[in-house]
């Protein structure tokens, strides 16, 4: 019913269930560990502890698993809502606002970023030979930018699995950002342009 390939777990419904049920446990797990090895954390030493060691557990390959479920998307960012608590005076705070004095952004605000630098990448790194036939320019001109794409539609219903892959879900985020975005000659320049947008 499941393969793991590199480090993905692909489900024959392409739910990647499994794959996120055991990030979600490894990340955990990691969370555990700092919580006991550290009887004080500041917001410095939570945020290297956290940045280097749990979140690409949560984070690895994601333009491939993405999740589109409710259920999936609120057990991921779990994880960082419990292990901000354990910074040392956080953890009576709202969580947006434990993110904002450790410096942290939403884990769904990470996989969107994650997606775009994806696209800029096939625009300017990749081999274009390689990349999907959906992935692909807008027939007609758009004032916003000149790389506008093609907005592919999913043949299996709204909440379906194949509008969530990522030629279907990145068309319309990529398709809004601003010409000053993304048309930057690097990808440091483009994540720059990318935060501050």
């Amino acid at each position: 019913p499941d393969e793991k390939d590199l480090g993905v777990t692909i489900d024959d419904v392409q739910k990647f269930e499994e794959h996120i049920t055991r990030k979600i446990q490894v990340a955990n797990g990691i969370v555990g560990q700092i919580r006991r090895s550290f009887s004080f954390l500041n917001t410095e030493t939570f945020r290297r502890l956290y940045v280097a060691f749990v979140r690409p557990h949560l984070e690895y390959c994601q333009a491939v698993w993405s999740p589109h479920l409710l259920r999936n998307i609120d057990a991921l960012e779990n994880v960082q809502i419990r292990a901000t608590k354990l910074v040392d005076g956080l953890s009576d705070l709202e969580y947006p606002e434990r993110l904002k004095r450790i410096n942290l952004p939403t884990l769904v605000y990470r996989r969107r970023r994650g997606d775009m630098i994806e696209v800029f990448k096939h625009f300017n790194s990749y081999d274009k030979s390689t990349l999907s036939p959906s992935f692909k320019p807008r027939d007609r001109p758009s004032r916003q930018h000149k790389l506008q794409l093609h907005q592919p539609h999913s043949n299996d219903g709204v909440r379906s699995i194949q509008k969530n892959s990522f030629y279907h879900r990145v068309a319309p985020m990529w398709n809004k950002l601003p010409k000053n975005v993304v048309e930057v000659k690097t990808i440091e320049d483009f994540k720059k342009a990318l935060d501050k947008h």
